[in-house]
């Protein structure tokens, strides 16, 4: 086992979290902009400590438990890391709270209904103690007659363990999440009268998510050999080949380049992804995975430089 280390430590925990976060934060605001012609802060602040902690919480995790195994000296030189850390997350906890206070109930609830999924990402899930929480709020009678407790297996599961379906959920959930608490906050209808050429809401929508989806795919692609050691059910282990899962890769990203074939920003950032596709591989160092990450960041910023160039 590898030793630890300090720079290791803060780019998994704090810089790793920071980088997925802007993409979420020149997302959002775009989405805000698009939906009601304005930068609303309190979505754009949710989406954006949510993804830290997220991402955060799930790595200090696995970051804690290397540190740990290699010792109680390796474990008291992280110590004043590990305070830090925590710190960095409760403050984001704090901006989180501030925001949704300040905003409407409804984005409390998108924002619980799409996130509660994110913070479980790694966490063993019983179902027939989610089961018995779901009975309480069922009539007696009624669970008796559907066999409710009988018909749930007992065997644990994670959410990023189901086959397939990592980085769907990721799609979901960073895509179709961050309009859904965008469009809550602003409680204004996304077919309002503004018209944000070349932009659409729907495009924008399938575009995040198709990207998303893709992103997640292509680190699976690049981790295939120990997953595939491991047992770990991700698209390019169920496909049984890298190459089958850039062909898949490909076609997705295609369908999003044809269906925006009026959009000379989505159709830049499809293109882009596409190479990234094939250029990025098993070989290429984890850092140069952020190109994918920030596909869309880059364009929108892109399209905002030359807005502000144009008024």
């Amino acid at each position: 086992m590898a030793t630890p280390t300090v720079s290791g430590f803060i780019g998994a925990v704090i810089i790793r979290p920071v980088v997925v976060a802007i993409n979420s934060l020149v997302l959002a605001s775009l989405m805000s902009y698009v939906i009601a012609e304005r930068l609303d802060w309190r979505p754009i602040t949710v989406c954006v400590t949510c993804d830290i902690l997220a991402v955060g919480i799930d790595h200090f995790k696995d970051q804690k438990n290397v540190i740990s195994a290699c010792g109680a000296a390796v474990e008291q030189r992280f110590a004043s890391l590990f305070f830090l850390t925590r710190m960095f997350l409760v403050l984001n906890a704090s901006l989180l709270v501030i925001a949704l206070c300040q905003g409407s109930p409804k984005m409390t609830i998108v924002t619980a209904l799409f996130t509660t999924p994110a913070f479980l990402w790694a966490t063993p899930l019983n179902p027939r103690g989610i089961g018995a929480v779901i009975r309480r709020f069922l009539p007696a009678k009624h669970g008796q007659e559907v066999g409710y407790s009988s018909s749930i297996p007992g065997t644990p599961f994670v959410i990023k363990r189901v086959p397939g379906m990592k980085a769907i959920f990721n799609g979901i959930i960073r895509g179709c999440g961050i309009f859904f608490v965008v469009h809550s906050s602003l409680q204004a209808s996304w077919k309002s009268d503004f018209n944000a050429l070349p932009w659409t809401i729907i495009e924008i929508v399938i575009w995040s998510t198709v990207n998303r989806i893709v992103h997640s795919v292509m680190t699976d692609v690049r981790d295939f050999d120990e997953d595939e050691k491991a047992g770990v059910p991700t698209i390019p282990v169920l496909l049984g080949s890298p190459f089958k899962t850039r062909i898949l890769l490909t076609v997705s990203q295609a369908a999003v380049l044809m269906a925006s074939l009026g959009n000379p920003y989505i159709l830049g950032s499809s293109c882009f992804m596409i190479a990234l596709v094939w250029i990025l591989g098993k070989d290429s160092p984890k850092v140069s995975f952020f190109l994918s990450i920030h596909s869309q960041s880059i364009f929108i910023v892109m399209y905002t430089v030359i807005r502000c160039w144009s008024l």
